[in-house]
């Protein structure tokens, strides 16, 4: 027997499973307009951590020296999310606004959803013993930091009704 419970949730045998959400919140990148400054990403470990290190983003923006290309590697905010899947504790759960969020008080640090993300977009950092992933800047009004500090563009953020 299924029971609601709120939006977005139903309990099923005494486990709450996320349901999908009505709209989809997404950042979009394009790395064919990217030129590497960073921006993104030291806006992002300031916003989240209160310092500018590359190693605290919940992006990743690398390059291909040899043929001046760069990947931007950001959670794609999945519709049936292998990373929540994965977790044995249910740390990672969706918002209210339908985004992916690690409960880090709950997170085991097993790496389970880092091994299930197929776009690898979940990052463990060693010196503060936690995962990362986008949020879409959780509690910030504006929405996603990022977005609004590119200066070319590279990254969009878009909301999707799904059906």
């Amino acid at each position: 027997m299924q029971k609601r419970l709120r939006k977005g949730a139903l309990a099923v045998k005494n486990r709450i499973v996320q349901m999908p959400p009505e709209e989809s919140h997404r950042i979009r990148p394009d790395a064919a307009l990217c030129r590497d400054c960073q921006a993104c990403t030291l806006g992002c470990s300031l916003y989240h951590e209160g310092e500018c290190n590359l190693s605290l983003a919940r992006l990743v923006v690398s390059k291909d020296m040899a043929r001046y290309e760069f990947s931007i590697v950001v959670c794609r905010q999945c519709e049936s999310p292998a990373c929540m899947e994965a977790c044995p504790n249910q740390a990672l759960r969706r918002d209210e606004r339908g985004v992916v969020l690690i409960f880090q008080d709950e997170c085991l640090q097993c790496g389970a959803c880092m091994q299930a993300c197929p776009y690898d977009a979940l990052f463990y950092n060693d010196a503060l013993n936690k995962y990362f992933m986008c949020d879409l800047c959780a509690g910030r009004d504006a929405g996603a930091l990022c977005v609004a500090l590119c200066p070319v563009g590279a990254l969009a953020l878009t909301v999707e009704c799904l059906e």
